[in-house]
């Protein structure tokens, strides 16, 4: 019994010091965390001896009864130690020293432990004053309250997700402040206290449980969306710039659209949600002209993506041989429609090993050339024509691999403007086309309301679906992780038009579908690819645009960050037009430039789209007595007269004015230089911008091949008269992102 009693309370003694080291420790071992998320902050080795420094230290805490000066030169020692064993520390000691020469050697192996040993002694230090600290409960709930508050703002205010420190500094905190009751009421009745020690679990276990309850129940508490606006979101939005993320991988964002990255593969049945851009190339395209490359279309759109119809897969398939011209869609012949012939050789690249189940190729695809897999012919018998949906189709579970490469040749739509301006905007038939104007009965009324207030200014067909391709891609932004947080609507198109106003390809290609549906116009969803990169247009960039090549022709890698989808509008008479409502991108087409024929705009709040999609409406502010405003307008024009004096001026533009396609990709190089300070890549004020790029690539290769291609590129856009092209703006665009996710 007495042994027993010496057992307790030796554990019992001194446990409020020893419980708060323990807790001490986990509560800044979720600050380490929090640093070891930042990008590049601190080294892994870095973070592996802070670690252990703090764990060593306030081990030794869990001593209180050893003496003051032999705690810190344990620690202190244990330190070192820790510092070497990570950085491979190992003794330069010859002999024998010279007493003159101890300093030295010391100062050489003192020098193996920098700079590591700094992070060791200050992790040291703050481990002493922080198990100090959190001693007295004003000190507890100043720390909590501080450090809940950082950890909110850096969450808030970036891309790291630190819910789960979070809660176990709060998870600490509490318990510090349970600790520090008991030691007050300790301190305050040592004899009702003795009682309570005989018994500790009549305190613990109480404690234990109920902490425990309040655990389970939230485990069990279902994930709701939230109901107001964060600060930060809100005062993006008070700036009109708009958050790219939301739910950083919890709730409902990171389980709509299926896969998380970028790929021709992503579900179409569930469309949304986020992804991340996967540069892995897939296709090896060698052109006579640049196109997008079709691979399959989908007629049935559900509310929440598209699916096979039955008449789809009831579709009759022509088997394709080689060398002969696959028939088109009987309902298309005859067609006034002009075409220009484009080849196309296409590799599937190893990097893929994916079999899709199609064959690429511009639209639309009248002959097979060749197949071949390892250095021979392949059999025909998986390769399938469907007329009706332009689809070359490969059948996978036919035992035969798919093609290495094929060789393809299109019938490309030459666009004729006026032409098309002639097809009356009522079918005067609709046998055949019934499942491409298929809308769901829960589709709200909205839609249909905002495409006709989008296109009323249209005075034929072409004109209108022109207007909501250009209403599309003016009006919302471009980003691959929209915020859903936003999102309320049960249908995707909704959802997207009046609540998150924001998205990808699928987001404008389906709304855009759909909306041409709703004014009767015949459409159809198409999923495949952009045309890839080019070696030799960026190796071109730098030459006058008359010299280039006007077809695009030449070699193009295709990769997963160029899945793309868009939309294709039956006009009668000329069968399916392609169109690219996706802010950002531009379809390669043949075509006349023309200026869409429109009837003027009212000022009405009930006529404008914006008014119906629900976008903020411009509310005129006083600003003050005339005198005021006189002396504000005197001062304005001042300052903008002298803007060039004041370097803070010089971004600044004119009101109204629209930048043109050399304007924003020297623009979005300037960011890009901006953005690049922040990871270390920086400029030199004497430096030009080839001098910099030429430094970066040193410092890093696999900078090469992008910077020079964006260095051609805004050379161009900055010295030369030459006009890029919007598809070149694209790729520019496209390159920049990429380098800004990969720095």
């Amino acid at each position: 019994m007495d042994n027993q009693r010496w057992w307790s309370r030796l554990l019992l003694q001194d446990w409020a010091d020893r419980m708060t080291a323990v807790l001490t420790g986990l509560f800044l071992f979720q600050f380490v965390l929090w640093i070891e998320k930042e990008n590049q902050v601190w080294l892994p080795e870095t973070v592996r001896i802070v670690e252990l420094t703090l764990l060593v230290v306030l081990a030794v805490e869990l001593f209180p009864k050893l003496i003051w000066a032999a705690r810190r030169l344990l620690q202190i020692a244990l330190v070192f130690w820790v510092t070497g064993s990570v950085t491979g520390f190992v003794p330069q000691w010859p002999a024998p020293v010279k007493f003159r020469e101890l300093g030295g050697v010391l100062a050489d192996n003192f020098m193996q432990f920098a700079p590591f040993i700094w992070f060791a002694l200050a992790a040291w230090l703050v481990a002493l004053v922080a198990n100090w600290w959190l001693k007295a409960k004003w000190r507890i709930m100043v720390a909590l309250v501080l450090s809940v508050s950082v950890f909110a703002i850096r969450d808030s205010f970036s891309f790291l997700v630190l819910w789960k420190q979070v809660a176990i500094l709060i998870f600490c905190g509490l318990f510090l402040l349970v600790i520090r009751h008991f030691a007050g009421l300790k301190r305050k009745n040592p004899v009702g206290w003795s009682h309570l020690a005989e018994y500790p679990a009549y305190i613990a276990l109480p404690i234990i449980m109920l902490v425990s309850l309040v655990i389970f129940l939230g485990t069990l508490a279902p994930d709701v969306r939230a109901i107001m606006t964060d600060p930060y979101t809100l005062w993006k939005n008070m700036r009109g710039e708009q958050i790219t993320v939301f739910n950083k991988g919890f709730g409902t964002s990171s389980v709509l659209g299926g896969d998380s990255s970028s790929g021709y593969s992503r579900n179409d049945s569930t469309l949304g949600g986020e992804f991340s851009f996967d540069y892995t190339p897939v296709l090896s395209i060698s052109t006579t002209h640049r196109s997008y490359w079709r691979g399959e279309t989908r007629s049935l759109y559900t509310g929440k993506g598209w699916i096979v119809s039955d008449i789809e897969r009831r579709t009759p398939l022509v088997p394709a041989a080689l060398e002969a011209e696959l028939p088109e869609d009987a309902r298309l012949a005859p067609t006034q429609l002009k075409t220009v012939e484009v080849t196309q050789t296409v590799t599937v690249l190893s990097e893929a090993d994916e079999e899709y189940p199609v064959l690429f190729g511009a639209y639309s695809v009248d002959k097979v050339q060749s197949v071949v897999r390892s250095g021979g012919n392949v059999n025909l018998t998986p390769l399938q024509w469907s007329p009706r949906l332009a689809e070359l189709r490969w059948n996978g579970s036919a035992r035969q691999a798919y093609p290495e490469t094929y060789t393809v040749t299109s019938q490309v739509p030459i666009i004729e403007e006026a032409e098309l301006r002639k097809v009356p905007s009522v079918l005067t038939s609709r046998v055949g086309l019934e499942e491409y104007l298929f809308l769901p009965e829960t589709l709200p009324n909205r839609v249909r309301d905002l495409a006709l207030q989008v296109t009323q200014s249209g005075t034929n067909m072409y004109d209108k679906v022109k207007l909501l391709e250009q209403y599309l891609s003016t009006t919302f932004p471009y980003t691959n992780t929209p915020d859903l947080g936003k999102g309320r609507s049960r249908d995707f198109v909704d959802r997207f038009l009046f609540e998150i106003k924001e998205g990808y390809c699928d987001y404008y290609s389906t709304a855009m579908a759909v909306m041409a549906r709703s004014l009767g116009f015949p459409a159809r969803w198409v999923k495949g690819y952009t045309p890839g990169a080019s070696a030799f247009d960026q190796a071109m960039l730098g030459i006058e645009e008359e010299l280039l090549n006007p077809d695009g022709a030449g070699d193009y890698t295709v990769r997963n960050s160029d899945a793309h989808s868009w939309v294709e509008i039956y006009f009668q008479g000329y069968g399916w037009i392609p169109f690219e409502p996706t802010a950002g991108f531009a379809l390669p087409l043949f075509a006349e430039e023309e200026e869409i024929v429109t009837a003027p705009v009212t000022e009405s709040s009930t006529d404008t789209p914006d008014s119906a999609a629900g976008d903020s409406r411009v509310i005129p502010v006083a600003v003050g007595t005339g005198a005021g405003v006189l002396g504000i307008s005197i001062l304005a024009g001042m300052l903008w007269v002298n803007r060039r004096k004041f370097s803070f001026m010089r971004t600044f533009k004119p009101l109204g004015r629209n930048l043109d396609a050399n304007q924003r990709a020297v623009l979005e190089f300037e960011k890009l230089i901006r953005y690049a300070r922040c990871k270390g890549y920086s400029r030199s004020d004497h430096e030009t911008v080839r001098e910099m790029a030429e430094r970066w690539i040193v410092k890093d290769k696999w900078l090469q091949k992008d910077m020079e291609s964006l260095l051609l590129l805004f050379e161009k856009a900055k010295y030369s008269d030459a006009r890029i092209s919007e598809e070149e703006l694209s790729v520019f665009s496209r390159t920049v992102h990429k380098l800004r996710e990969q720095m």
